[in-house]
């Protein structure tokens, strides 16, 4: 294998990765350009809630017991045996997304009323789902045909289905943004599902699977499918039912509510997407690992230096978030119909929104060492408690602060239920207890702090002149460059070995998608 192929398909994987994120960056960019934090942008996100909805279940079974089963029987049987299982679990999930599919047509004007009262509205609402309620077939026939190809050791592919979607939905923007309105965005992403499913026929054929016209209901493989995917089922459910509460609760405020929330939430994802997944994945197979070799020391000491490395490197991120959060927003939306009413929306939002950049990835690696332990019940238990307390926040906050009540009752949930995973964690492994020192809070905490809030006065002191105020996008992105590397002297100053940790995992995933590659184009 030459070297040149090898790091061929390390920058292909590695292009998939990150292209996705840039490009759903610029496709929300685009779309807060063309619509705004807008009720037309509202009644998109309400149409979409229902797919949503139906899609986190279908991921749900072939996230946990797809894979395993399928390669079973390929090994244990045949790769024509294992066509024949996917066959099966392809065509009763068609016929049960198309008798979904079809109640929700029918059902389409009262789903419509659930999100809003006036009568214009419910109409672009009703319009709106039936033009999306397809994408719900298409991307259930991506889930299982990446499943597939990722058993099959193929990731090239489902690496860039997210980037292609993307692609469809700002190329449809642009081309018929002022023309369909927000229906350009409904069509874009319905044809962008639907291009995903072919563009994995070729690889699916060229890797020996084939389709057949076949429906088993009683099929053991299917049975056993569905038992293993309760548990995540029943966690997705639960997701599922805030998130249906968030758009909700949305629906009680002013137009365009629900438009900033969404912008804001997808803006503080990209760094937990970026840095808190990367390393969370780059981790947990150390530590699952070491769990199964009985070496508690070794596990103990990866699964505390994985959180201390995530406080480390996502704290700065969040305290930047925090304080620069209405010219970050400015800067990304601030264009077209996106105005200053929706930046400042959005800005705040985006500020209560910030501390998740932190909670978020730790409660994901709690959750995550919960499921390698096989205890189900007490990530069940959290999200129970993150659903309850987001509700009682809600309805406490949203009377009082608005759209921001949502925000702050989203993070403040958020730090319950990740309180309530450490505490159990602790008490169910006696032996291996996590404990972060104080200290070590305090270095990060306060390093973070204090150069991101010198920086914010440098950064209002130069926007006095009137040459700054003209450059002040390179003057903002200046600054905030500047707290990151007066954090990283800091650290270095206090002699906080973890960021060698956190450079050292995330250059060894990249090295691991590397070999994947290669491996995969022999």
């Amino acid at each position: 294998m030459s070297t040149n192929k090898i790091f061929s398909g390390a920058f292909i994987l590695f292009l998939g990765y990150f292209l996705s994120s840039i490009l759903g960056l610029f496709r929300e960019v685009l779309s807060a350009a063309y619509y705004g934090a807008s009720a037309d942008m509202d009644s998109y996100l309400f149409a979409n809630t229902l797919p949503s909805i139906i899609l986190s279940f279908v991921g749900g079974i072939f996230m946990v017991g797809f894979i395993p089963l399928f390669i079973k029987k390929k090994v244990t049987y045949s790769s024509k045996e294992a066509s024949l299982m996917f066959s099966n679990i392809l065509n009763v999930l068609m016929v049960v997304m198309l008798v979904l599919i079809a109640a929700a047509y029918v059902f389409s004007h009262y789903i419509a009323s659930f999100f809003s009262i006036n009568s214009e509205t419910q109409l672009q609402i009703v319009r709106l789902i039936w033009i999306l309620l397809p994408s719900i077939l298409f991307f259930g026939l991506t889930f299982a045909q990446s499943s597939v190809l990722n058993a099959l050791n193929h990731f090239a592919v489902p690496a860039f289905l997210t980037a292609i979607n993307n692609v469809f939905v700002i190329v449809f923007i642009l081309l018929f943004g002022r023309s369909l309105g927000i229906y350009s965005v409904a069509i874009g992403f319905v044809l962008g599902t639907a291009f995903q499913v072919l563009v994995m026929l070729p690889p699916l054929k060229k890797l020996g699977v084939v389709y057949t016209f076949r429906i088993n209901f009683k099929d053991k493989d299917l049975h056993k499918i569905i038992a293993m995917s309760v548990p995540i089922i029943s966690l997705g459910l639960i997701d599922q039912c805030g998130f249906l509460a968030t758009r909700y609760f949305s629906t009680l405020l002013t137009p365009g509510s629900a438009s900033a929330l969404n912008y804001a939430g997808k803006i503080m994802l990209l760094p937990v997407t970026l840095f808190g997944t990367a390393l969370i994945s780059a981790s947990y197979p150390s530590a699952v690992l070491m769990q199964a070799e009985n070496k508690l020391k070794e596990y103990k000491q990866i699964v505390s230096t994985s959180l201390k490395s995530l406080l480390l490197i996502l704290t700065p991120i969040m305290f930047i978030c925090l304080i620069f959060a209405p010219y970050i927003i400015r800067i990304l939306f601030e264009r077209g119909s996106f105005d200053r009413s929706a930046t400042t929306m959005t800005a705040s939002c985006f500020m209560f929104l910030s501390v998740g950049i932190v909670l978020s990835p730790l409660k994901d690696f709690f959750t995550k060492m919960f499921f390698s332990k096989e205890i189900l019940r007490i990530p069940i238990y959290s999200s129970i408690i993150y659903f309850m307390t987001f509700i009682i926040s809600c309805l406490i906050l949203v009377p009082i602060i608005k759209y921001n009540g949502i925000a702050l009752a989203s993070s403040l949930s958020l730090l319950i239920s990740l309180v309530y995973l450490f505490i159990h964690y602790n008490a169910l492994n006696s032996e291996s207890k996590i404990r972060i020192n104080l200290p070590y809070i305090a270095k990060v905490v306060g390093s973070a702090a204090s150069a991101t809030t010198l920086c914010y006065f440098i950064y209002l002191d130069g926007m006095q002149y009137e040459l700054i105020k003209k450059l002040w996008i390179i003057y903002t992105l200046l600054c905030i460059g500047m707290s990151l590397g007066i954090y990283l002297v800091m650290i270095k100053m206090f002699r906080i070995e973890e960021i060698n940790y956190v450079i050292s995992k995330l250059l060894n995933k990249f090295t691991r998608r590397r070999g994947r590659l290669a491996n995969e184009s022999q």
